[in-house]
């Protein structure tokens, strides 16, 4: 390599490179220098002193982890002056430690390796008595801190949160959160704007920071690596093993999109598996009561109902709707039932309500529905455009790394109508009016097409339809695109010319760009951007949408989809149905089948009379629940296999109890088209099956027996019918890398970029979409606009999360409303309102935040008890039906005390809410 450096350590010949320093030489070497402050994730710091070496031809001990390499240098690390120095500063540390025989493993190593046997010191100086419990998933004790500033660091450079510093001199140097040192230092973390990533825990090398879950069951004695099961980002973790009990889920350095980075939900938001109301059981709803059943009898009962419901209605009377949060080998099964043993393409899952228009929109386009590149590229990026989405809380992960870029000096574009963190970081934000992104777009479109800013050697070698993008954002001026969003028309020229002009511009898009009226135009649009610049198919550039689920993107990938098999092969594919039938052994049916929302169309007209949900707490999560559950109780035979009895459970005929993450084997895909393993750590609860082990029963029960020894042979015979995932199996997937599809044969290595030289399709395809007005707008009965969205302490439908210790962050959906709206209807923090919709009226908490725009309001869909998703409409994309969430109207009425009885005021007065600013 031409920046190669050759040095000598310890008499050893180190080839180096430019920009190391002397300790990053030689562990990459193989050479062991002693050290506490150092990381690898984090920049060289200096401070324990045990790193010290000797460089010939330059005086003293610098620290190695400090010192750069330079051709030639002779460096030693082990001469008996560095010996001595290290010991003695190992017994300094030594003799500031609690005496109660709790020394953290590390230091009894480097006690070892310097070969300290005892402290002299009879009567040491003690360390300032601060100890901080106030977070809920770890606490702080300065007894066994040594000041080494890696927590701080951690905070800085890998979260990119800032809510650490230290604090104090010399020996009464010390971490602290927040502004614990002027007020209350044993509820700085409480008190501060810390996230609770847990990477100052782990970065921690004494324990003076610690999960209260080693405090209370002890430290794992064995490992087991898997992927976590939130958002789509697909972190991996060890999962911390003791006496059989998960008691840490820790992030590994070699998870190739977290790179041992997590986020609260991943780190400390597993305790679910262990909550108390976990269903264990069938549970069989006879009248207004539940009844417990055998296994036996609720797979009979099951199989008995669906087999009356397809021998007397026929197969269309029968659908299926999946869970995103499965495993693609679940997924792919449910699928095969449905359409083996049912008949039927009647299944969807839960990218319906909201990525749905990602796909409808990126296969139009490109012919391919998933992200373009990998989450790396944000390294490789020379600007970063975030469009509709909010990563530092709904993909922490991926927000920490657009965080880490954007210090580095890339410049980043925000399109969100609300001032996220991002936002108020951005370079440009670009705050636009809720509905109207494809106007904007086309807005930024115009500027690029008028100003020469094209890349006329990429449109003219890989696309065709240039002509009806032109047109249709010709009339699209920056002065009419501001009268329509309301974003100056300055920062819509500033906004084309920078994303044209970077030479590497990278999109990531969120729900904020699909769920609306024309979600699939504004995913359309924003593909039009890309191919008009040439930020396609390149390192650092791409369409890159943020999957909300862990597994969504793999459910729709093995085909729980009603106008697609595995693979997004059309239905009608003649070889797919001779190979499918020859796998199978059963017709693949051809008609389209239902999407979500037709389904409760059909169970109202009475239509559908058997549905079976998997992991979809629909009745609370999806739009216009007054019609969800309407449809739902209109249902003959409702089947809901899930964790916890959910809504939509509460609904159900039988309920059949799930298995956790953490308790089966299977692969996740996550938005990075990247699939990889998860591993049983755990048993479930006594009786409980995995749930591709339940559908198989059924499936037997009804005639067609389904008999896989393992995940692993489902997974071969996805592969033998899916052509993108040919080269898939698990031996492949053992590495840490996992493997990104497309993966067209054995011997492929995956795909980290697609379209590097064509398009699925050949060419790509601009697509003119014109703007058009969202499915309602304010009035002055319903003046403002809501949306919804999730934050960063809770997932979904929050069926996980509120049953975890998170709750003792935030307990309680509430109402962010600008000051000039709060001051004008006279309302302020922590009271409570009443907001109406044409479709309800439910009570929330108000938050005052300058985070929303006047005339505009954003609260979540965690708690069920808030019922938002009541007030929302059954409006949808045309093309998608990926429904509206990001636009509803409605009014908001002050709610008076004497409305309040004693147990609201009590509530009111103890909920829980933390802002992500």
């Amino acid at each position: 390599m031409s920046d190669s450096i050759l040095i000598t350590i310890d008499g050893v010949p180190v080839t180096a490179h430019a920009g190391d320093t002397v300790f990053t030489a030689a562990k990459r070497a193989g050479l062991t220098i002693p050290g506490l402050c150092n990381s690898d994730h984090l920049a060289p710091f200096g401070s324990c002193r045990l790193c010290v070496c000797e460089v010939e031809g330059q005086k003293g001990t610098p620290a190695s982890c400090t010192t750069p390499v330079q051709a030639g240098m002779v460096v030693h690390t082990q001469t008996d002056r560095l010996v001595r120095l290290r010991r003695n500063v190992t017994e300094l540390l030594l003799s500031e430690q609690p005496t109660d025989g709790t020394l953290p493993a590390v230091l009894q190593e480097l006690a070892r390796s310097v070969g300290l046997d005892h402290v002299r010191y009879r009567q040491p100086t003690v360390r300032d008595q601060v100890r901080d419990s106030s977070n809920p998933f770890f606490a702080f004790d300065n007894a066994s801190c040594i000041s080494c500033a890696r927590c701080v660091r951690a905070c800085d450079e890998i979260q990119g949160t800032f809510a650490l510093t230290m604090v104090g001199r010399g020996f009464g140097a010390r971490p602290m959160a927040g502004a614990a040192f002027y007020g209350d230092a044993s509820t700085g973390f409480a008190t501060s704007n810390c996230v609770s990533c847990g990477a100052c825990v782990k970065e921690c090398p004494t324990g003076a920071l610690i999960e209260k879950t080693v405090q209370q069951h002890g430290y794992p004695t064995e490992t087991v690596r898997t992927t976590c099961a939130y958002c789509g980002v697909g972190c991996i973790f060890d999962a911390g093993l003791r006496n059989g009990r998960v008691v840490t889920m820790v992030p590994v350095d070699d998870g190739p999109s977290n790179h041992g980075h997590a986020c609260m939900k991943g780190r400390f938001g597993w305790t679910y598996i262990y909550a108390e109301d976990r269903l264990k059981t069938p549970m069989l709803r006879t009248g207004h009561t539940w009844q417990a059943i055998s296994w036996d009898a609720a797979l009979d009962r099951l199989a008995d109902e669906f087999t009356r419901i397809k021998r007397e209605c026929g197969p269309d009377a029968l659908a299926a709707i999946s869970s995103s949060r499965g495993t693609n080998e679940e997924n792919y099964l449910f699928g095969k039932f449905i359409r083996c043993v049912m008949g039927t393409n009647h299944i969807d899952n839960c990218a319906r309500v909201c990525h749905s228009a990602t796909v409808t929109g990126m296969m139009e386009t490109l012919g391919a529905s998933a992200a373009t590149n990998s989450i790396q590229d944000l390294d490789h990026a020379k600007l970063i455009m975030v469009v509709g989405a909010n990563p530092t809380e709904s993909h922490p992960v991926v927000g920490a790394s657009i965080k880490q870029a954007h210090r580095r000096g890339v410049p980043l574009i925000v399109i969100d109508p609300r001032k996220t963190e991002l936002a108020r970081l951005a370079t440009l934000h670009l705050p636009l009016k809720p509905g109207t992104n494809v106007a904007l777009l086309n807005g930024i479109g115009h500027v690029i097409a008028k100003e020469d800013l094209l890349d006329c050697a990429f449109i003219d070698a890989r696309t065709d339809g240039l002509d009806d993008w032109l047109k249709a954002v010709e009339p699209c001026t920056p002065e009419r695109t501001e009268q329509i969003t309301g974003v100056p028309a300055d920062l819509i020229r500033e906004a084309a010319r920078r994303y044209a002009t970077s030479g590497a511009s990278l999109c990531v898009h969120g729900l904020g760009m699909t769920e609306h009226r024309w979600g699939s135009h504004g995913v359309m649009a924003l593909v039009n951007l890309a191919l008009a610049t040439g930020n396609i198919g390149r390192p650092g550039t791409g369409i890159n949408p943020l999957r909300g689920q862990n597994n969504v993107q793999g459910a729709s990938d093995v085909g729980c989809l009603p106008v697609y098999f595995a693979g997004y092969q059309s239905l009608d594919d003649v070889e797919l149905g001779r190979l499918h039938q020859q796998v199978t052994g059963r017709p693949l049916p051809t008609k389209r089948g239902m999407k979500t929302p037709d389904m409760w169309d059909a169970a109202l007209a009475g239509r559908l009379k058997g549905l079976w949900i998997i992991g979809y707490d629909v009745a609370q999560t999806d739009p216009n629940l007054k019609k969800v559950r309407e449809a739902l109780r209109s249902i003959e035979f409702l089947v809901v296999q899930d964790l916890f009895m959910s809504e939509t459970a509460k609904l159900a005929h039988l309920v059949l109890p799930g298995a956790a993450f953490l308790e089966k084997d299977g692969t996740f895909t996550n938005l990075e088209r990247r699939i990889q393993r998860i591993r049983k750590a755990v048993d479930p609860p006594h009786g409980v099956l995995p749930d591709w082990q339940v559908v198989c029963e059924v499936s037997t029960r009804m005639g067609y027996p389904m008999s896989y020894r393992h995940p692993s042979d489902i997974m071969d015979e996805i592969a033998r019918l899916t052509p993108m995932f040919a080269g898939v199996s698990y031996d492949r997937l053992e590495t840490p890398d996992g493997l990104q599809w497309p993966v067209p044969a054995e011997g492929h290595a995956g795909t980290a970029l697609m379209h590097r030289e064509t398009f699925p399709k050949g060419k790509a395809h601009f697509v003119g979409v014109d703007y058009l007005p969202p499915g309602e707008s304010p009035t002055e009965e319903y003046p403002f606009t809501l949306v919804t969205g999730r934050i960063l302490q809770h997932y979904n439908c929050g069926a996980q999360t509120r049953r975890t210790d998170i709750l003792e962050v935030v307990d309680v959906d509430v109402l962010e409303m600008h000051p000039e709206d709060a001051a004008r209807m006279q309302v302020g923090g922590g009271d409570l309102i009443r907001l109406v919709s044409p479709r309800g009226a439910v009570l929330l908490p108000v938050v005052v935040s300058e985070r929303v725009q006047p005339g505009q309001l954003f609260t979540s869909f965690h708690f069920p008890a808030s019922d938002i998703n009541s007030l929302l409409s059954s409006s949808s994309d045309d093309l998608s039906r990926c429904p509206e969430y990001k636009v509803s109207v409605v009014r908001v009425e002050r709610v008076e005390r004497e409305e309040l009885d004693a147990e609201d005021e009590r509530e009111l007065e103890a909920v829980h809410v933390r802002l992500i600013t």
